[in-house]
């Protein structure tokens, strides 16, 4: 019995035809983790568990939650006994996004579509891997069978991006893998991370940093670099907004006292992130560049395991409703300050999409879009897309929504795009036939191509991209 099916999550004929017109549309991934290291290499993965397990921190904490030990999740037993836990578990996922995505995956990249207890683990995991040496699951050829036409990758501002030059000067693979600024670690400065973080440029720049405008030059001096090697966009997370405000002087003595170790209450430290925001803003509107902002998640929250494993282990929590007053001001200042670029904000809490709608639409014109990013993290789910599309179109326009990306590090998440795809066609489709929406065909294919690839290719500018018809 097939799991997955041509008519998987779409109960209507409307939706069904809407589908149609959209599940042939090219992906451009604005947003993900996957390493340019392994696109260019292009190495078949040697296991199911290395490509599927290894960096999944929503399947580790699902795993932790079941009661497995951690040996299995991220210790040290052999591949096939980590497999084993996870596939045995995932029956068990009933209602968890995870459950769709796994069997997307294992449908569209492994031509599995029955559910796995059917097959038993040593079986299954033979079977995949064997599929994995061939030469249609390289990382190449998974990203080609995704239909991807755009990546951008998350960078860290000192990266030399040897494999994003080696990528484009590659004419064997016609993909655009352009990297993206991630600069929240050189803007969210604390007392025992600013000496890394001038380190890491130091080396990075080739120049002594003993003061704030040579820290602020060398941040500039490697977001031009990052524009000659194709990058489009920035991307910063904060758990709180950053705040406006801070003069010249007072940076300069906040910068100074955390240089020499000494430490600031977090307000002082906001307003510090929120001044060197503003210095990095101005380039990105001057670059053109889409500026990214992920706002909200409390990270790494167990310490204990954060010693033992380190960061995006899976110990991250929604944080607290962001303070719609506090981002307010930082896009008006960013605003006055002529360091307003086009801006894509993403909550981790669901409670303050409307709020974030609202406030992009204060701030949208003809010449500048900010709006609402896409459902993020744990609002990844059925439930999550379908009230963060509704959210969206009561305090905006649906019809102008960027649209889904991976935000992952694995290369079968591409199939996260299908699911979205599903689910928007799903949810108008039931709106058309209910009497809500005209029964336009024209119209809304326009709409879901737009959503699905054109808002993008608009929003980010790349020239040697087009728009689908």
């Amino acid at each position: 019995m097939e799991f997955i099916h041509e008519h998987f999550l779409l109960t209507t004929d409307k939706a069904k035809q809407l589908y149609q017109t959209i599940q042939d549309v090219p992906i451009y991934d604005f947003h993900c983790h996957l390493s340019p290291q392994e696109i260019y290499e292009d190495k078949n993965f040697a296991t199911i568990t290395e490509l599927w397990l290894a960096h999944d921190h929503y399947k580790w904490r699902l795993m932790r939650a079941y009661g497995l030990d951690e040996s299995v999740i991220t210790g040290d037993a052999d591949d096939f006994t980590k497999f084993k836990a996870f596939i045995e578990l995932l029956p068990n996922t009933i209602m968890n996004p995870m459950y769709h995505w796994c069997y997307l995956e294992l449908a569209r990249y492994f031509n599995h579509y029955e559910p796995v207890q059917h097959t038993s683990p040593e079986q299954l995991y033979h079977d995949l891997n064997e599929q994995l040496q061939q030469s249609s699951h390289s990382p190449r050829q998974l990203i080609k069978q995704s239909n991807v036409k755009v990546i951008c990758t998350t960078d860290d501002p000192c990266d030399d991006l040897k494999y994003h030059q080696l990528l484009k000067e590659d004419r064997s693979f016609d993909i655009s893998v352009r990297p993206t600024f991630r600069a929240d670690f050189y803007i969210s400065l604390t007392k025992d991370t600013i000496q890394t973080a001038i380190d890491k440029l130091t080396k990075a720049t080739g120049q002594p940093i003993e003061t704030l405008d040579h820290y602020i030059h060398a941040l500039l001096s490697r977001i031009a670099y990052f524009h000659q090697h194709g990058a489009r966009s920035s991307d910063q997370s904060f758990t709180e907004v950053v705040l406006p405000g801070l003069t010249k002087e007072e940076a300069i003595s906040y910068f100074n006292k955390l240089k020499q170790g000494e430490g600031l209450d977090n307000r002082s430290l906001k307003l510090l992130s929120g001044y060197l925001l503003t210095e990095l803003s101005k380039a990105y509107k001057q670059y053109h560049w889409v500026m990214q902002l992920h706002l909200g998640p409390l990270r790494n929250n167990n310490t204990m395991q954060y010693r033992a494993i380190g960061k995006d282990a899976g110990f991250d929590s929604v944080g607290d409703p962001l303070n719609a007053k506090d981002l307010n001001a930082l896009l008006d200042h960013l605003n006055k300050n002529n360091a307003l670029s086009d801006t894509i904000i993403y909550p981790n809490n669901a409670n303050d999409h409307l709020m974030v709608q609202a406030t992009a639409g204060n701030f949208t014109s003809s010449s500048i879009r900010v709006q609402l990013g896409a459902a993020w993290w744990y609002n990844d789910t059925k439930q999550g897309m379908i009230q963060h599309l509704i959210d969206y179109a009561n305090v905006g326009l649906l019809s102008q929504f960027v649209g889904m990306l991976t935000d992952s590090r694995s290369l079968l998440s591409y199939s996260r795009h299908e699911y979205f795809r599903r689910i928007l066609c799903q949810l108008l489709g039931k709106l058309v036939e209910e009497g809500e929406i005209e029964d336009n065909p024209e119209l809304l294919t326009g709409i879901l191509k737009d959503i699905c690839f054109n808002n993008a290719v608009r929003l980010f500018t790349i020239k040697d991209v087009e728009e689908v018809k």
